[in-house]
């Protein structure tokens, strides 16, 4: 097996072929080498801004405190450059030399002669705190002399996850701050298994990345992957054109594959180069639309594809064009969050002329605007004969139009009258999740596009479903069909099942059913331990069905309904469950609009005293976004408990083009949708959020068995194939699997079996697989409503004193076969014993206190430069003190310093301005340790740099000799000690067993619980 510093040889060597174009710089060791390799780099392709005076050691320090920043956003922001250049402006120190703008990295020069790429490793990291070990990063990659890409390496027999885990640790260190601070994506690699993630200050495995071809096939080898992504031009492209600043999470999105292998389709489809015999040729430039399954960014991939475009000389105007219904959706949002740090403008001007003016004005920017809008511009500028002169020049421009979803937003009659308009015709490039095929295609209407192929032209690039699924880029569905069965005749007799869903009786025992799935579906009854639950979309057929459904709904959170009560086991969790909205269009003055007025009235009021908003009818627009924002949970207003929702009814709204990664749920009261509106609707469900949703779960309501075959109809369009990868086990599945691997783990209880702890190796192996076995089935099955119905103790034997003690021997067993293998733990990966080393149980049993949603909290009451601070409400605060309290009494140490913050913060919310309280927290912790360790080493006598060094190296587990410990004990020491407690009677012999056992103790209950936010 390869060493891991045989992977990283061998992957310097492919990183620095001729073809890579990365030069190997052995002589920088450090940071200050980097720093002085920095300037250097600087001084070089500035010689015109320098004049011929060097740098001084005053002018670099300035350069230094310009380019260390607080946060890799931070650095994002200052990457983003202008105009593909990134620059740095000081005071020369001889105030004759004036200003100078340095040009740091010139993004339009990408594996040109003025880019310099460098490679380093084994870099010895500043120590940021006393207390910290020394670290080396693997190897990094130096752009003009920034580390841009970090790479960390494992050998084969340990998991990529402890490099990804490595990472984390040096974040949390400190190790990235400095010169190190500008790194924009960290890789991580164990030769076989290699990914990638934009870099941040909280990582989350679940973002890590592999990468695909373009073909969708995985490349996973590091050397592969180096071929592939880290060589040049394809590194700098990755950190320069395929990353996205979102400002409001604060964070940078590194482009996964598919997306890129996208941009790049319509890249040459706008230069008109085609691939022949594997040769590019060159011709007209076409059209074309990209399949991305829904959930996938197919909007972000649409918002860089627009900025892309703007670089290609003969396209004049890159166009975003969307839906008017779609303004008070996400996707003007998400391309004003995207475009804070870029040079998109979000076109929202208020009349045709002003729009037809942007489209010919002469600067490079992206407008963004409405297909009612362009429609309308057409119409007026017609007609107007003193735009003649605008209307020639408009109609001459050359413009590519960028369509997300693009059947919702343009029709084949409304894409042929603005094809008609251009006397140039327009490149049309659009994005959908849900393409028109001949098998679902339009009714035939003259000359108009049936299929999403004769309206845009050939797919350029697919990535469906099940790609998605296999990439971990979305999830698979969990689809349970709960129709009603009161109705004593097939689902044929459409009469009568419409009769029955439309009554009372029927829509009661949906919302009792919604309130008890609630329970596992939104995921309350682990909400405790995440620190936060899910939310659901219900979907109904009508508004007035929908108007239905929000008053039974009022009348059982009111308490006023006789038949349905909140069960106590969701109250017990969430006291204010359910926090339910409504909304759908209201018109005018059409038939029943005064009606749904009337209703909307009562909803919004409701609404207003729910969350202490203002909304009014003329308001309608405000309320619908402010219900998006607050089910979405994406902006840190809404991420307290008390801010959120909990179920949102809808009839259309909100079923396509709406993201929430927190959105777990969708309730379906309504016949089937359309195979491509299914697909649509599901899709808001199967976001990634964290580790505990597996599926985006549907539950169905109305016709079982047509709600069955439609599903499984339309999944197979597409995905190409069969549901087996998409669909989720169903509930007699998934209790099978568990009770084969219930039956394995009973036979290990000590009053029937073995004492597992103390078998042979290879049984303890065997007992770790089908531990985890148990554990992954068992959490498996919690998903699904029946399992409420299930006595694990009663139907299968398994008591809590049980699944406890097998999960204590689970753990101890794990940690001797890791001693006993060096790490090695499986017998490879074919093995029938092989057991996942790095799998984290479900099932815990324990209530944990989630300190990162603590933090999170918090961090809403700090002010921002970038933020408009609001007011919190008294039940907010009261959320905060309720979490710190139940932290208290596991952790009381942990508990008292984030108390007396949260104290200070309370009182003085401008003191922290723009303050991170991950940082404050952990610098109060570090002051906490020290003054611990003060005062132990002075009650002992003992030397605290000695005892700093055996506390960094403690190991609780080990019962032997402590690492350091000799030295902490000397006898000089002891004579120290002596001298400081000259009435003491202790011999030496004493001494050293006082200290041993009150340094365990010291360990455990004071240095121990700080460190357990990490």
């Amino acid at each position: 097996m390869e060493q891991e510093a045989v992977i990283e040889e061998k992957l310097i060597n492919q990183l620095t072929r001729k073809d890579s174009k990365w030069t190997l710089r052995e002589d920088l060791k450090n940071e200050d080498d980097l720093w002085d390799n920095l300037f250097k780099i600087l001084s070089r392709s500035n010689k015109d801004v320098l004049k011929d005076v060097p740098l001084t050691d005053n002018e670099k320090a300035v350069i230094k405190s310009k380019i260390i920043q607080p946060t890799f956003y931070k650095a994002a922001e200052w990457l983003a450059g202008v105009n593909g250049q990134i620059r740095l402006a000081i005071q020369r120190d001889n105030t004759k030399l004036g200003t100078a703008d340095f040009l740091v990295i010139n993004n339009n020069d990408i594996a040109g002669g003025n880019s310099t790429y460098e490679v380093v490793h084994q870099i010895q990291f500043h120590k940021r705190r006393e207390i910290d070990r020394n670290r080396r990063g693997d190897v990094t990659l130096l752009i003009n002399g920034l580390p841009m890409i970090h790479i960390e390496l494992k050998n084969r027999a340990h998991s990529p996850k402890e490099a990804f885990n490595q990472i984390q640790k040096y974040i949390d260190e400190q190790m990235f701050n400095g010169i190190f601070s500008t790194i924009q994506m960290f890789v991580v690699s164990n030769g076989s298994y290699t990914q990638y993630i934009a870099a941040g200050q909280q990582l989350r495995e679940k973002f890590l990345t592999t990468w695909v071809d373009k073909n969708n096939k995985p490349v996973q080898n590091y050397l592969d992957f180096a071929r592939e992504v880290l060589s040049i031009p394809a590194a700098h492209h990755m950190v320069a054109d395929y990353i996205v600043l979102d400002s409001i999470q604060h964070s940078i999105i590194v482009l996964r594959p598919y997306q890129i292998h996208a941009i790049q389709a319509i890249e040459r489809a706008s230069l008109g180069i085609k691939i022949i015999d594997g040769k590019e040729k060159r011709e007209e430039p076409y059209s074309g639309f990209v399949w991305h399954t829904t959930g996938s960014g197919k909007t972000l991939t649409s918002y860089k594809v627009a900025h892309n475009l703007l670089k290609i000389p003969s396209i004049e105007k890159t166009v975003f064009l969307i839906d008017r219904n779609d303004l008070d959706t996400q996707t003007s949002q998400a391309f004003e969050t995207y475009a804070q740090n870029d040079s998109i403008e979000v076109e929202s001007t208020e009349n045709s002329y002003v729009l037809a003016r942007k489209l010919t004005s002469s600067d490079k920017k992206v407008v963004v605007t409405t297909r009612q809008k362009m429609q309308a511009l057409f119409k007026r500028i017609k007609q107007d004969q003193e735009q003649k002169r605008l209307y020639k020049k408009l109609k001459n421009v050359k413009l590519a139009f960028i369509v997300d979803e693009c059947h919702r937003a343009v029709s084949p009659d409304q894409k042929n009258e603005i094809d008609a308009f251009f006397a140039k015709h327009p490149l049309w490039y659009g994005f959908t999740g849900t393409p028109i095929f001949d098998e679902n295609a339009r009714e035939a209407k003259g000359r108009n596009a049936r299929t999403t192929e004769q309206q845009y032209g050939k797919c350029l690039h697919k990535y469906t479903i099940k790609d998605a699924i296999r990439d971990k880029a979305v999830l698979g569905f969990q689809v349970e069909e709960e129709g009603s069965n009161s109705v004593n005749t097939d689902e044929s007799d459409i009469d009568a099942r419409k009769k029955e869903y439309l009554s009372l009786s029927h829509m009661k025992a949906v919302v009792k059913r919604v309130i008890e799935n609630s329970y596992r579906k939104l995921g309350i009854y682990n909400k405790n331990s995440r620190g936060y639950s899910y939310d659901a979309i219900f979907t109904t057929s009508s508004i007035k069905q929908a108007q239905k459904y929000y008053r039974i709904f009022r009348d059982v959170i009111n308490g006023t309904d006789p038949d349905i009560q909140i069960p106590s086991y969701i109250k017990k969790v969430l006291p204010d469950f359910p926090k339910v909205a409504i909304t759908y269009s209201v018109g005018e003055n059409g038939d029943g609009d005064e009606a749904n007025q009337k209703e909307m009235k009562r909803s919004i009021e409701d609404y207003n005293n729910m969350f202490d908003t203002h909304y009014s009818m003329e308001e309608l627009a405000a309320y619908n976004t402010n219900v998006n924002d607050r089910l979405a949970r994406k902006k840190a207003e809404f991420k307290p408990r008390v801010q959120q929702l909990d179920i949102v009814i809808v009839v259309d709204r909100l079923l396509t083009g709406f993201d929430a990664p927190c959105l777990s749920t969708l309730f379906i009261d309504r016949p089937p949708m359309s195979y491509k509106d299914l697909i649509q609707a599901f899709s808001r469900t199967n976001r990634i959020f964290d580790k505990d949703k597996k599926y985006g779960q549907v539950v169905t309501y109305q016709y079982p068995k047509k709600f069955e075959a439609d599903i499984n109809a339309a999944i197979a369009l597409y995905t190409e194939g069969g549901s087996s990868e998409i669909l989720a086990p169903t509930w007699d599945e998934s209790i099978i699997k568990f009770k084969k691997a219930e039956k394995q783990i009973i036979k290990y209880d000590n009053h029937q079996g073995i004492p597992i702890a103390e078998a042979p190796l290879e049984q303890q192996k065997r007992f770790l697989k089908e531990y985890q076995e148990f554990d992954k089935s068992l959490g498996a099955i919690k998903t699904y409503n029946e399992f409420s119905d299930i006595d694990l103790e009663k139907d299968y034997g398994l008591n809590t004193s049980f699944i406890e003690d097998t999960r204590a021997t689970y753990e101890v067993v794990k940690e001797q076969v890791r001693e006993a293998t060096g790490g090695n733990d499986g017998d490879g990966q074919d093995s029938d014993d092989q057991f996942d080393p790095e799998y984290e149980l479900e099932n815990t049993g324990r209530q944990e206190i989630n300190y990162a949603y603590i933090v999170q909290l918090i961090q809403a009451y700090i002010p921002s430069d970038t933020e408009i601070g609001t007011q919190r409400t008294e039940a907010e605060v009261k959320e905060i003190d309720d979490y710190i309290k139940n932290l208290s009494e596991n952790n009381k140490a942990l508990a008292d310093i984030m108390q007396n913050l949260w104290f200070e913060i309370k009182f003085d919310p401008e003191k922290f301005r723009n303050k991170q309280v991950n940082e404050l927290l952990q610098g109060m912790i570090d002051d906490a340790r020290e003054d611990l360790i003060k005062n132990f080493a002075n009650d002992n006598g003992l030397n605290i740099d000695d005892l700093k060094f055996v506390i960094r190296h403690y190991d609780p587990n080990e019962d032997r000799q402590q690492t350091g410990i000799n030295t902490l004990l000397s006898f000089s020491v002891f004579k120290n000690f002596r001298q400081l407690h000259p009435d003491t009677e202790l011999n030496m012999l004493q001494w050293k067993k006082n200290v041993r056992e009150g340094l365990k103790k010291f360990y455990e209950d004071e240095i121990s619980p700080l460190d357990e936010q990490e």
